[in-house]
């Protein structure tokens, strides 16, 4: 058992760097080669082509995808950073391999497959979001959101409470927040728990609403060319069973939220246009 766990401890070490630079393995199954990367072709359909750029590992034991929009090249802390998720990502699934051959499970190869898309791009914001699924054994495989946010004056990545301004606190069953996120609590709620009702048949259903600070929450652009929409990505199981799959909910920007944002942020985002006119602005994205 020493000289195993040390054998996997060194695999785990060397097929830790950056996945751009790996090779396919010439024993593996052929695979697609884009954006000078190697990729393999898993089970979902992620996009390719010269707009995509696309990091792979095929080998006997995993296999691994990674892509997204060659538009975050646009935004270096957010390119940064899909990079160090690429290589975190990667680590996490030869990690799983390490354990199942240290604990001498049998299993067939696993697999990691991440598609990332860019939702919002403007000068004062960047929001980012990824769709991610991954087997690892057992009767079926895992799946999970993610989002980046990146304060572009400032040049870092922030999480969503960083919009607003501390203003008045409030404690509740979900903590102490600034007051800007009492109202995306307000209005995440209201709509998920509209769509689970609408999913469960069940007009009066009680819905356990999670903390909006514990879930992926990406910022989607409007037709005025401004962020006017939130989205909450939530995995399988934090709403509803595995069978119930996994909830995106969109919620407007409301007049409330943007008044308790930093003013720096503000002129990035805008209320919705109910009647789907497009007024001439900047481009979003």
């Amino acid at each position: 058992m020493p000289i195993r766990f040390l054998l996997a401890l060194a695999a785990l070490f060397i097929a830790a760097p950056l996945v751009a630079q790996s090779a396919p393995d010439p024993a593996a199954p052929e695979v697609a080669q884009v954006a000078d990367a190697w990729c393999p072709r898993g089970e979902r359909d992620l996009p390719r082509g010269p707009e995509w750029n696309c990091y792979g590992r095929l080998n006997r034991d995993y296999s691994f995808t990674f892509v997204y929009p060659k538009s975050v090249e646009r935004e270096p802390v957010l390119d940064g950073e899909i990079r160090s998720e690429a290589g975190r990502a990667e680590s996490w699934i030869l990690a799983q391999v390490v354990a199942a051959v240290l604990e001498e499970r049998e299993s067939s190869q696993m697999s990691y497959e991440a598609g990332w898309d860019m939702d919002a791009m403007l000068p004062e914001i960047a929001a980012a979001s990824g769709t991610i699924s991954h087997y690892t054994g057992g009767a079926h495989g895992g799946m999970e959101y993610k989002t980046l946010l990146i304060d572009r004056r400032e040049g870092r990545a922030i999480q969503l409470s960083d919009l607003f301004d501390l203003g008045d606190f409030e404690t509740t069953a979900f903590g102490y927040r600034p007051w800007g996120m009492r109202s995306v609590q307000a209005a995440m709620c209201a709509a998920l728990t509209a769509e689970a009702r609408e999913r469960r048949s069940d007009p009066s259903a009680a819905i356990e609403c999670p903390a909006v600070e514990r879930v992926p929450i990406t910022l989607v652009c409007g037709a005025n060319g401004r962020i006017d929409t939130m989205r909450a990505l939530l995995n399988p199981y934090v709403v509803g069973s595995w069978a119930e799959g996994p909830y995106e909910i969109d919620f407007p920007i409301d007049a409330a939220m943007i008044a308790a944002m930093k003013r720096r942020f503000r002129p990035a985002f805008g209320l919705r246009d109910e009647t789907g006119a497009r007024i001439p602005a900047r481009p979003c994205t």
